[in-house]
């Protein structure tokens, strides 16, 4: 793909000159404006300035409201893994509230433990009861 996009650089570069119809030019012998004058050399810079902004916009979006229900999260959630030599792994994941402690190696996964569901993992619920165990600090 970037072979292409670098092939047609000099096409977009020149295009401005093939533009111009030699039949409706003008007949007097005043030459053509090159094609990369320094208006037009902003011009194309300001546009891939504007593209490349479009496209980080975009990534960023992507990124930060991927993990949005509906957009292929999944049923499986990777809670966080540890590497445990060259090729294994321990993995603990969720599926529909239940926590599974797994073994990960080439050719293999295997269930090493499984963990107690948790009744809410939300920071508001143990906000809240953090707060009830204190008598809310007033």
């Amino acid at each position: 793909m970037p072979r292409r996009l670098f092939s047609l650089l000099p096409v977009m570069l020149t295009g401005s000159a093939w533009a111009a119809d030699p039949a409706t030019a003008p007949a007097s012998g005043t030459p053509l404006a090159s094609p990369l004058s320094g208006s037009q050399f902003v011009e194309t810079l300001l546009g891939l300035a504007a593209v490349l902004l479009l496209i980080f916009a975009l990534a960023f979006v992507v990124r930060r409201f991927g993990n949005l229900p509906g957009m292929g999260k999944g049923r499986i959630q990777v809670l966080g893994g540890l590497s445990l030599g060259s090729r294994e792994k321990a993995v603990l994941v969720e599926v529909e509230g239940q926590r599974l402690l797994l073994g990960v190696a080439p050719g293999r996964v295997q269930t090493l433990h499984v963990l107690p569901a948790r009744e809410d993992s939300s920071f508001g619920a143990a906000l809240d009861d953090a707060v009830s165990d204190t008598g809310g600090a007033d």
